[in-house]
């Protein structure tokens, strides 16, 4: 990681990353919404949501759910389908998906 990214990557890989030196207030809530719908959409409380709206519009509160919603679908189905790189991929192949018994 280098230049202007690789701190904002650290700081948002931290757990509930705050505002501060490397991520703003927006950054910073953003995170907060992504982690929750990712964890448990259920912490998305009206509370929270009077939060966001000091910092973002309905609009873009909007599209950052819908963004949100549609990466969380798109790790379900990877999952699901336990997919996998090819070995010619500049990406890391060789998932392991972890199975449980539903029960």
């Amino acid at each position: 990681m280098s230049g202007a990214v690789g701190p904002k990557e650290e700081a948002v890989f931290e757990r509930q990353p705050q505002a501060g030196d490397t991520l703003n207030e927006r950054e910073a809530m953003a995170v907060s919404l992504a982690e929750r719908i990712a964890l448990d959409p259920h912490t998305v409380t009206d509370g929270f949501f009077e939060a966001l709206k000091e910092h973002f519009t309905e609009d873009e509160i909007v599209e950052m759910v819908f963004a949100c919603s549609i990466f969380n679908w798109g790790n379900k189905f990877n999952i699901t389908m336990n997919l996998d790189s090819s070995p010619e991929s500049a990406y890391p192949n060789g998932m392991e998906y972890r199975e449980e018994e539903l029960g």
